[in-house]
Parts: structure tokens; sequence; C-alpha cells
């Protein structure tokens, strides 16, 4: 009798332990395969393949998932993959010329007798040109949402707010 409950136990352990190992591997599998992890890696046009994370030229991850999530269409994935490789190139080019003021800025107030009309200037600047990456996202995801039907709008509406509230700012496709 001794032997049939220490038998009963041992199945039952067997058991257990197999779900639990079976449950961890389709968790693993689920996270890798369809929400890949995000990478920081500059360089590049964005490869918007699927399962991949898009990699943009300043170094921010779009999420595949943010395709896979809207549901596109291949014409419609096909037009957003030409779009935003340009779009990327110019807001990176005018991320870089934020830097590049920022620096001369920062030399500038490192000077022993700062300059304060070319220190304004120089913030002018800097805020002329964030104000045209704004537009220009703005403007890139205006021509995004009109390739989107009205369930897609929604849905890539609220994930780039949540984005923005999550990060400070946007990540746009």
């Amino acid at each position: 009798m001794r032997d049939n409950i220490l038998k009963y136990i041992l199945v039952i352990s067997l058991i257990l332990n197999f779900s639990f190992l079976g449950a961890a591997g389709y968790t693993h599998y689920k996270q890798t395969h369809y929400r890949p992890p995000f990478a920081m890696t500059p360089g590049g046009p964005p490869p918007f393949g699927p399962g991949m994370p898009a990699r943009t030229p300043a170094g921010y991850a779009v999420p595949a998932c943010l395709f896979e999530e809207l549901a596109l269409k291949p014409e419609q994935f096909k037009l957003l993959q030409q779009k935003a490789g340009a779009f990327h190139a110019a807001l990176d080019q005018k991320r870089q010329e934020v830097d590049r003021l920022r620096g001369e800025l920062f030399g500038l107030m490192r000077q022993d007798n700062p300059d304060q009309k070319a220190i304004d200037a120089t913030i002018a600047r800097i805020n002329r040109t964030q104000e045209e990456m704004q537009k220009t996202a703005v403007v890139h995801m205006l021509e995004f949402k009109s390739l989107l039907d009205r369930e897609q709008q929604k849905k890539f509406l609220d994930m780039v707010e949540g984005a923005m509230a999550e990060r400070g700012e946007a990540i746009c496709p």
C-alpha cells in the first residue's frame, strides 16, 4: 500500500514538473517570437521585417509589434516602409543639428565673458529646429494615419499616446 502511494506522488510530481516546464517554454517562445526585445542600436534603414524591432538612424527602436498590432495589409506595410526610411533620416539629421547647436551653446556658456546675444540666438535656433522636428513628426503621423482604416487609426493613436505618456516622447513608425 505504501509503495502505491509513493508511486502516485511521484507520478503527480512528474506531471506538475512537466507542466511548469512546458508553460515556461511556451511563455518564452511567445515573448521572443511575437514581442522581440527592443534594440537601441543606431544605424541603417529601418528593417521592418516580421518579428524584428525596427531600428531608426537615431537609435530609437520601433517595435515590430506596432505593425502586428495594427494588422497592416501588405500594401500598407510597403508604403509605410518607404515613407519611414526618409522620415527617420530627416529626423535624425535634425537631431544631429540640435546636438551640434547644444554643443555650440555650451561652448558659448564656457567663455569667460559669455555673449548673451549669441546665446539667445543659439537657443532660438535650437527651438526652431525642435519645432521643425515636431512638425515633421506630426506630418509623418498624419500621413501614416491616412493609410489606415478607422480601427487601425484608433489603435495607432492610442499606441502613440501611450508611448508618449510612458516615455515622455513618441516613437514614430
